[in-house]
């Protein structure tokens, strides 16, 4: 066999030239045999179209289909021809010769579709119905006639005529010619069937393969046989899609990959082309800056985040290429520091082909910097007070001469100041122990009770100095809650001395104890001062003080309701500070209740 499709043709080529030849031989015949059959064609084709005019004649009046049937066998006898009427759909309205409601569908007979299409349909075969060879001529009834707008068919009338009377009449010139006709025919079907499979056939499963892998199906089923440039080229478009299937699984899954790591960082990514306009942008920036990828998606980035100085760095990193660093302060929607890195992303040619700028928060580190070094300052400022008085006490007695009043007064200024020292680190020391400790706290059920009580104690002779009266509201008995209770007692003995600290002499305090859906709150009121509104939101912090002066007289650490905060914080209370200039202040926390 030729594996080449060029000699593949040629040689068909040669089977066309033979047969060709051999009709050439069969002409003579063949004319005869077509004179013949025009003629018969043509007077087939006037009484067709006779009988479509009388056929139409009765459509223009309605005419019942009994009445078109009645005609038909009326006027086939009298033509000599069998006449059929079909509608657009192939069903029998009328036949000359049949029962029309008995006949099956014509609409895959040759003759009506050729109708249907063009004036006038032809052919010749074998009627199973009348057991003989028929000649057929069908034509379409008139356009006015048409009863299927959409697909503009019309009814077809059909004529049929026997062969019997020309196949006798041509029988002993036609019998060998047409069976080499005949055989020519096959022949010549036979060589364009392997012409259209050989060729076009490969060629049409190579293209919808083709369009099947451009539609994303990388694997389509495409088989061609042989070993020729058709096969080789289908075998070579199989193996593309293989091998386009394994690139784009490995680019998805680098894809996958890369889309949740950036989605799943915890600093904000926005990407820009070089016009600087957002391709992409993740969740945490998205929170950052309150944007989404659909509304960020091709939006100039200067229009979503305006500053400056951020914009001028990422001009900049456009034209020359180098990565920047710059620290970002935003105040919409939120207060927030941000370290910025601004680094260009390079195409093939190390062209700058957009801007890739990763925000990392550093608010809380900063916050946190900034309270390391007030703490320093404040630690400073409270120790520096008592250790100049003592500086200059001890001076004093050492360099002067003092009576024995005199002496003991000035050691009994050192003793307090270093008692107020000594206070001062141990509230400092106790404020780490909770801060290191609150993570891990052991909790045991504590006897509220009993707790108010061991805080009553401890405060005794503070009470009693500043004549404060504490009256307890605490209609419930043995309520017990969760946590360390060393660390409770500190907590109420803290607020406790913060009220009377800071409140009148001769004030009072009440504390009222209510116990409702399996948790307890317990509220400390004084008639102190009050506490401005806008100190409200600094009273937790160390060293914080509302009137400077007083507090440090008072005897205070100020670091006071900083234990109190992480102590709560420890136990996992809720507590609030309210205060109104002038009426006192009052604070509550709540526990759960446990059983004893």
């Amino acid at each position: 066999m030729f594996k080449s499709i060029r000699r593949r043709l040629i040689s068909y080529y040669l089977v066309v030239i033979a047969v060709v030849v051999i009709l050439i031989g069969a002409f003579f015949i063949w004319f005869l045999n077509y004179v013949y059959m025009q003629n018969l064609r043509e007077n087939l084709y006037n009484q067709a179209v006779f009988a479509a005019s009388l056929v139409e004649e009765m459509l223009r009046r309605d005419a019942p289909p009994g009445e078109i049937d009645a005609l038909s066998k009326e006027l086939g006898p009298h033509l000599g021809v069998r006449i059929t009427l079909v509608d657009q759909d192939g069903e029998v309205l009328a036949d000359s010769a049949e029962d029309p409601d008995l006949m099956e569908n014509h609409s895959d007979r040759p003759e009506i579709k050729e109708a249907s299409g063009k004036k006038k349909g032809v052919a010749s075969r074998y009627s199973a119905t009348l057991d003989e060879e028929m000649f057929y001529l069908a034509v379409p009834l008139d356009h006015d006639f048409e009863l299927d707008e959409d697909k503009g068919l019309s009814p077809v009338i059909r004529l049929a005529l026997p062969l019997a009377a020309i196949n006798q009449a041509i029988t002993s010139l036609a019998l060998f010619m047409l069976g080499a006709l005949f055989a020519s025919s096959l022949f010549a079907l036979g060589a364009a069937y392997l012409l259209s499979s050989k060729i076009t056939g490969p060629i049409a499963k190579i293209t919808a393969a083709a369009r099947e892998i451009a539609g994303g199906n990388f694997m389509p089923e495409l088989k061609v046989e042989g070993r020729d440039e058709l096969a080789g080229l289908a075998e070579n478009i199989s193996e593309m899609g293989r091998s386009l299937r394994e690139k784009m699984e490995e680019v998805l899954w680098q894809k996958n990959k890369l889309e949740s790591v950036v989605s799943s960082m915890s600093s904000g990514i926005i990407l820009t082309g070089s016009d600087l306009k957002v391709e992409m942008i993740n969740p945490a920036a998205e929170r950052l800056f309150e944007l989404t990828q659909e509304k960020a998606a091709g939006v100039p980035f200067q229009n979503l985040i305006r500053h400056h100085s951020l914009q001028e760095n990422l001009k900049s990193a456009l034209l020359d290429g180098r990565p920047r660093m710059m620290e970002l302060s935003t105040y919409y929607p939120r207060s927030a520091v941000l370290e910025t890195y601004i680094l260009p992303v390079k195409g093939v040619g190390q062209e700058v082909i957009g801007v890739l700028l990763l925000f990392h928060e550093v608010t809380h580190l900063r916050s946190i910097e900034k309270m390391r070094s007030d703490f320093v300052a404040n630690v400073s400022h409270e120790m520096r007070t008592p250790l100049t008085t003592l500086r200059g006490y001890t001076e004093t007695i050492l360099h002067e001469e003092l009576t024995r009043a005199q002496l003991l007064d000035f050691l009994t200024v050192i003793d307090k100041e270093a008692a107020r020292l000594t206070g001062l680190v141990d509230d400092l020391l106790e404020l780490a122990r909770i801060e290191n400790e609150k993570g891990f706290i052991k909790k045991d059920s504590v006897n509220l009770d009993q707790l108010i009580a061991e805080a009553f104690d401890r405060i005794k002779g503070l009470r009693k100095s500043s004549s404060v009266e504490i009256a307890v509201d605490n209609p419930f008995k043995n309520l017990f809650v969760p946590g360390n209770r060393e660390w409770l007692c500190l907590a109420l003995v803290n607020i406790l001395e913060n009220s009377i600290r800071h409140g009148r002499v001769g004030g009072r305090i009440a504390i009222t104890v209510t116990a409702e859906n399996g948790s307890v709150t317990v509220k400390i009121e004084d008639d102190g001062p009050g506490i401005p509104e806008a100190d409200l939101p600094y009273i937790f912090e160390r060293f914080y003080r509302v009137d400077k002066a007083r507090s440090r007289k008072s005897g205070g650490t100020g670091l006071g309701l900083s234990i109190v905060k992480h102590i709560m914080e420890a136990h996992g209370a809720s507590y609030t500070m309210e205060s109104t200039e002038g009426k006192g202040s009052t604070f509550c926390f709540t526990l759960p209740l446990v059983s004893e």
